[in-house]
């Protein structure tokens, strides 16, 4: 793997941890709103035909995503343990700083933070990613064989 590569499998972990302790929620829907969606819904659908209701449920099956894979609590524990643990640089890095934006951040997160690190866009952005991914990683996996060793945990 060369250095603009980075693990998926890592990547599927950190998206793991951000849904096990993201709290974020869609502030732009007001419940109001969800609850006039549903009555709209429900009354039009009072005086629908067997065959009509038939069409609408196949209708909705056919363009429903699929289900997102079940958290894995025990490894977003384990990366959140580890993040948390660690000091704010590694290597000269602001490697905590990073993770937490890059994981639970926004996009305007993001760039702010790589911006202030002076950080131009394009094959220099996917280097310093990739290395503090990289850094992030090796910790985790020390962390990870630590642990195996005192207690055999993860």
């Amino acid at each position: 793997m060369n250095d603009f590569e980075i693990d998926t499998n890592f990547l599927a972990r950190l998206e793991n941890w951000r849904r096990a302790y993201s709290d974020r929620f869609d502030r732009r829907v007001s419940i109001t709103f969800v609850f006039c969606q549903y009555l709209k819904a429900t009354t039009e659908r009072l005086h629908e035909t067997e065959e009509e209701r038939k069409k609408r449920e196949d209708d909705e099956l056919r363009y429903r995503e699929d289900p997102p894979e079940p958290i894995d609590y025990k490894d977003a524990d384990f990366l959140n343990d580890v993040w948390r643990s660690m000091p704010d640089y590694l290597q000269y890095l602001p490697v905590k700083k990073f993770i937490k934006i890059f994981v639970f951040g926004t996009y305007r997160e993001y760039e702010r933070l790589r911006q202030h690190a002076h950080i131009s866009k394009g094959a220099k952005e996917i280097h310093w990613r990739s290395k503090i991914l990289k850094i992030f990683k090796e910790r985790v996996e020390l962390e990870s064989d630590i642990r195996k060793q005192l207690t055999g945990e993860i």
